[in-house]
């Protein structure tokens, strides 16, 4: 592996739920709890897991969108949260997000050519034709004709606004881009362009992307690392070949069953699938939060919490790996 480029350690998130204005009670939900994460440089780490489990939350912590309750991000080797405000404007330069939904993130006022150049302005980077011009290198970039410019965002389809959404991240030419869920709001014969766009442009650049998926067939061919979090907690990490082809973790295992394989010779397979519900993370089961799901709990997953870590490579939150 290169250099830590940006790493999290002890990183928590939690929310207080006050349940309405006429409820005395108030809950904590732990969103991110206790999450310690190394992404290096030019690699592409996936992060998978079910809905609300914390990658969103996770990935906001990592560029300073969200206070932590506790825990630090460091950059380089820097705390994020105690940087300068000239510090902190240099930071946010070097990381940029791209979106899931590309017909919510794009301002329907503003032409292309203005939102792709809005980075520009702001950070009084370019102005007036060097503006123009970069602009212009950024569309060729992502496969927009110039002749674009002075559209607005109605006037695309999904896949060229998601380009736009690409163009704008790299104005600034970042070293980081947090890609939360960047093609799952597309056709599926757009988001295989898409990915390979990502891709040269990673190679092209140097680029480093922390990228969050549901999609587990688009993680296995965009990643170099795979990170399993469950209920806001990492439950395995390690190469995204040998999670694929054998997961330590029980619930790694259970998502990679479900996914679905390419061969109708397979269609009548047994498989296993998880049962029971997911506990609230309100309210998580003590020990390890996967014990009232899991097939091969022991006692000591009742009470004792299983701690993350170093399996030959690999790191895994679990009393009683699979292998």
């Amino acid at each position: 592996m290169g250099e830590i480029l940006i790493q999290s350690k002890n990183l928590k998130k939690y929310f207080v739920d006050t349940g309405g204005w006429l409820s005395k009670r108030k809950n904590t939900v732990k969103a991110v709890d206790n999450v310690d994460l190394e992404i290096y440089q030019h690699e592409t780490l996936a992060l998978v897991g079910e809905s609300g489990c914390g990658k969103s939350t996770l990935a906001r912590l990592l560029i300073n969108l969200l206070e932590p309750t506790d825990g630090e991000v460091c950059y380089k080797g820097e705390n994020i949260f105690s940087l300068s405000a000239e510090a902190t404007k240099q930071f946010k330069k070097q990381v940029q997000f791209i979106f899931q939904d590309p017909y919510a993130c794009l301002n329907p006022r503003m032409k292309v050519s203005d939102i792709i150049g809005e980075p520009l302005t702001t950070h009084k980077l370019a102005n007036g034709t060097s503006k123009e011009n970069r602009v212009e290198e950024l569309m060729n970039l992502v496969g927009l004709r110039k002749e674009f410019m002075n559209r607005y965002p109605h006037q695309f389809s999904g896949g060229q606004r998601q380009r736009i959404g690409i163009a704008r991240a790299l104005a600034l030419n970042p070293e980081l881009l947090i890609c939360d869920e960047p093609v799952s709001a597309l056709d599926v014969s757009i988001q295989s362009q898409i990915l390979n766009l990502l891709k040269d442009l990673q190679g092209q650049f140097g680029l480093t992307y922390f990228f969050i998926s549901h999609n587990l067939s688009v993680v296995r061919y965009m990643a170099d690392r795979v990170c399993v979090m469950f209920l806001g907690k990492v439950v395995e990490l390690g190469n995204c070949k040998e999670i694929f082809e054998q997961p330590l973790h029980p619930y790694t295992a259970f998502l990679m069953n479900a996914a679905p394989i390419p061969n109708p010779r397979l269609r009548n397979r047994e498989r296993l699938l998880l049962e029971g519900e997911v506990p609230s993370p309100i309210n998580p089961p003590p020990g390890c939060s996967f014990h009232a799901r899991c097939p091969y709990v022991q006692e000591i997953c009742r009470v004792e919490e299983p701690k993350l870590t170093d399996r030959g490579g690999r790191k895994c939150a679990c009393h009683f790996s699979l292998t």
